[in-house]
């Protein structure tokens, strides 16, 4: 594994807290690959976030509680209150999520989140469950 810097405190096996939408909800966010932005867009970060309480119609019990791949930028990063729990391995159901996102990524289809977790689980809620955006 690599070491963290000054330059870059992020690297893969990272398990963090991070702040989520509500006091019931309490995301962590494991690193699981680090790619490079191939136009110097800096780092996108390959995540899982888990411990979720997405709202979504089509999971049994109505909650998505995981999130296997995410992909996400140093700003998101540093706008979700990050505290270090630790290292693990990365988790390998990230590599399906990474696949898809791959191609459309390399096809200029896609790209990352430069958000906070809690507005990216707020962003995601809302699509699974066909709520706009702009309403509250």
């Amino acid at each position: 594994m690599s070491q963290a810097s000054p330059s870059n405190p992020y690297v893969v096996g990272q398990l963090w807290a991070c702040q989520g939408r509500h006091q019931d909800e309490q995301p962590t966010l494991l690193i699981n690959r680090i790619d490079q932005h191939p136009l110097g867009g800096g780092n996108i970060y390959h995540v899982t976030l888990d411990g979720l309480k997405v709202r979504h119609p089509g999971v049994p019990g109505g909650l998505m509680t995981e999130l296997p791949h995410a992909p996400v930028t140093d700003q998101t990063l540093q706008r979700s209150q990050l505290r270090l729990l630790g290292q693990q391995a990365p988790d390998p159901a990230y590599l399906k999520g990474y696949g898809q996102w791959r191609e459309a990524f390399d096809a200029g289809n896609a790209g990352s989140f430069g958000v906070s977790v809690a507005t990216i689980l707020e962003i995601i809620e809302r699509q699974l469950n066909g709520t706009p955006l702009d309403q509250p």
